[in-house]
């Protein structure tokens, strides 16, 4: 009888200490951990827009900057394991950097070659050209953002922790 009360009893401990998943801590981890690479992407993307602004240094330098840190912050978030076999706020995260990637080969590049042309030839449609590449790199980072911003709502909601604005 002995044994079979403690053999129960340590079927109910075992039970209890997997049925048990993640910590509040473990995911506040978890979301500072993603949130360091998306700071980085966001850190580097300011300094080319800063560059563009001050017409200060090589701006294809600076480009190649954002697109080595989008890489860096990609291969980093991808390593990381899924979070209670969950990875929707992951998944988001690496949606966000290939957007930032996307827009850094594509419409911040051809921002870039706009900007080269010669003072002297820059008219009417480059401008307009310009304007229209700067609405679409504002709207595709604003769609990814709140899309992402979405889903670290919805990982911190689940897992009852509040996210500092």
């Amino acid at each position: 009888m002995k044994k079979t009360i403690y053999m129960m009893f340590s079927a109910f401990v075992l039970m209890s200490f997997f049925a048990c998943g993640p910590t509040k801590e473990d995911a506040i981890k978890y979301n500072d951990e993603i949130i360091v690479e998306q700071r980085k992407v966001v850190n580097a993307e300011n300094d080319l827009t800063g560059a563009i602004k001050s017409n200060a240094g090589n701006l294809d330098a600076v480009l190649a900057k954002l697109v080595a840190q989008v890489d860096e912050s990609t291969a980093t978030v991808t390593k990381m394991e899924s979070f209670d076999k969950k990875t929707e706020f992951k998944d988001a995260a690496l949606k966000l950097f290939a957007v930032y990637k996307d827009v850094a080969t594509g419409e911040y590049k051809a921002w870039l070659a706009n900007l080269k042309t010669p003072a002297e030839m820059v008219d009417d449609k480059v401008l307009a050209e310009e304007t229209e590449l700067v609405a679409k790199i504002n709207e595709k980072i604003d769609k990814a953002l709140n899309d992402f911003t979405k889903a670290q709502d919805d990982f911190a909601a689940k897992y009852k922790f509040e996210i500092a604005k």
